[in-house]
């Protein structure tokens, strides 16, 4: 009695919300018909594989908006890029080098998550982008895949979503009416089928049943009191049999698992405005014209004729090739005649090219297809890209807010859940990681900062030159970080700060011992020279000893005990010396080295 009246609850406000919603219906249905005809199923369901294009003249409007689809994917979330990273929200701790290993590594992991089951998340938000362009409004959902590491993305049909939003304008709630076969519906939940589901998952596999999907806050449900409350989940999740009203599961999430991107709310509705909507009266008139010349070219090529009377024209062979006999006259007048109307097809196809060109122009088509623009010079581009930057700038920061930015936290909290990131470095919470989007528009959109840099140094290189004071005012440095993040070079490849100090240091005490060596040259040399000096000066002392003795008379070479031979007799040691000798360590006066005293 307790689900069925959870699951009435459930059900009553579904039925609310589309109420509210079915205003936009017949909206969307008009222009899936004529630009996307294969999601025109908002006003009843559609056979699949139903011929879908029969009201579609033109296909201008539809080609324009799936290129502007599959431009926000190249330049968002562009598989072959890495279109994010993971940054602090302390600045100073983005340049410490175990903060920073482990935004990277942990960026990749994201990435890595991105591009699993086949690159699965990719493959699907083609689909998003298209939804976006064309309703103004889209569904993502993402979750893990019970018993698998990998995670499961899908984009949500609109015409079975029905959204409400909390005081701060942000989608909270979401309802999901959607079929599964009997048989899915017994894979999905096989313990809560309760018999008439089970009967018809045994007899008729295949027949449809009709499910709600409701996520909605936690403490909303059950008066708060529902199994992801007292699990501490922010939102509830229940699955709900709508022809039994039974409630087939009841679950919870830590984060909602639903993004709800709108491309403007200049209605100040719930549900987004779209390109497509702008667009949609060009469209209207050129699929118009389009049949109408369509018609009146066939008149022109293949006009029909004037006779007479009917049956004049009976036995009448207008084919290619064939033969009117008795369309002439005796007198050789022509009795058939082509109805010439004298519509000017000409004015027709260039109103036609007006139309297609404002319908292109809605959609940014010419900002968007640049290859087609050939003999641009490089600053020419840059400036369309700026261009492109500030006519797209709006929608595309309220789809990184409302859609990417969800996402990410979303994958990462429930990879941080099981264990699948890094060892987080102390001081390093979940809260202060933000994302830092490096896509290639995220590029384009700093890229401005660069030329900045780049523009204000050619500028200053002639200030420079007259007064070199003037460089003192920039920080290459700094510079070369900010061109480095705008033309979107990997953060591994630059230095950190702890690192360059560590260099500059190691290349200062190199410098200073450089110096010191070359300073010590001489002295080196002098300390030599001495050295040499101490070595020769036993030599030097007997050989002033020899030249001593030969002074005062005496010849012949010094004898070991270092005393002079001579017929006189030595002093004694501490005695007076005999004369003219010298006391130790003095030099003689003269030259030693020229050959004696004189």
């Amino acid at each position: 009695m307790q689900h069925e009246s959870r699951a009435l609850e459930l059900v009553r406000r579904q039925e609310v919300l589309a109420a509210e919603r079915g205003v936009w219906e017949s909206h969307w249905q008009e222009i899936a018909e004529l630009l996307t005809p294969f999601r025109a199923d908002f006003l009843g369901s559609r056979t699949p594989g139903e011929k879908r294009t029969s009201k579609v003249f033109d296909g201008t409007a539809g080609m324009a908006a799936e290129n502007l689809a599959a431009g926000l994917w190249g330049l968002l979330t562009n598989s072959a890029n890495t279109w994010f990273q993971l940054r602090h929200e302390d600045e100073a701790l983005n340049e410490d080098q175990a903060v920073k290993l482990w935004l990277d590594e942990a960026g990749k992991r994201l990435l890595g998550a991105f591009a699993s089951g086949g690159q699965r998340f990719y493959a699907r938000v083609v689909d998003l982008f298209s939804d976006l362009v064309h309703f103004g409004t889209a569904v993502f959902y993402v979750d893990e895949v019970p018993g698998q590491r990998g995670l499961y993305f899908s984009c949500r049909h609109l015409a079975e979503c029905y959204i409400a939003e909390n005081e701060q304008e942000q989608v909270d709630t979401l309802f999901r009416r959607f079929t599964m076969t009997a048989r899915q519906v017994a894979m999905r939940f096989p313990e809560s089928l309760g018999p008439k589901l089970a009967e018809r998952a045994e007899k008729r596999p295949d027949e449809k049943v009709e499910l709600l999907h409701a996520v909605l806050p936690a403490r909303e449900f059950a008066g708060g009191e529902g199994e992801a409350a007292r699990r501490g989940q922010g939102w509830a999740s229940v699955y709900v049999a709508l022809e039994e009203g039974r409630v087939l599961s009841e679950g919870g999430y830590w984060d909602f698992p639903y993004q709800v991107p709108r491309w403007s709310q200049r209605s100040r509705a719930v549900y987004g405005d779209s390109p497509a909507m702008l667009a949609l009266s060009d469209a209207k008139m050129l699929n118009q014209m389009s049949r109408t010349l369509i018609v009146g070219a066939q008149k022109q090529v293949d006009p029909p004729l004037l006779a007479a009377d009917e049956a004049a024209v009976r036995a009448l062979r207008a084919v290619p090739g064939g033969v009117i006999y008795g369309g002439l006259d005796p007198q050789g007048r022509r009795l058939y005649e082509p109805l010439v109307s004298g519509g000017n097809t000409g004015l027709g196809l260039q109103l036609e090219e007006q139309r297609r060109g404002a319908v292109k122009e809605a959609f940014y088509a010419s900002l968007l297809m640049l290859v087609n623009q050939p003999g641009r010079t490089a600053t020419e581009v840059l400036a369309l890209q700026e261009e492109k930057l500030r006519l797209m700038g709006p929608h595309l920061g309220r789809v990184q807010a409302e859609f990417l930015d969800p996402l990410i936290h979303r994958v990462f909290g429930m990879l941080h859940r099981r264990g699948d990131l890094p060892p987080t470095p102390p001081g390093l919470g979940r809260n202060s990681v933000k994302i830092e989007y490096v896509s290639p528009m995220a590029r384009a959109q700093r890229a401005s900062e660069a030329q900045a840099v780049m523009r204000t140094f050619e500028a200053a290189m002639p200030l420079a030159q007259v007064d070199p004071s003037v460089r003192e005012l920039f920080d290459a440095e700094q510079a070369a970080r900010v061109v480095a993040g705008a033309f979107g070079m990997p953060a591994k490849v630059l230095r950190g700060a702890e690192d360059l100090a560590e260099r500059r240091a190691a290349a200062a005490q190199q410098g200073q011992l450089a110096g010191l060596l070359g300073a010590a040259g001489p002295v080196a040399g002098a300390v030599k020279d001495v050295a040499g000096a101490a070595k020769a000066a036993p030599d030097m002392m007997a050989n002033l000893a020899q030249m001593v003795g030969q002074a005062a008379g005496g010849g012949g070479a010094p004898q070991a005990g270092g005393q002079a031979p001579g017929p006189g007799a030595a002093a004694a040691p501490g005695g007076p010396l005999p004369p003219g000798t010298l006391p130790p360590g003095t030099l003689p006066p003269g030259n030693p080295g020229a050959g004696g005293a004189r």
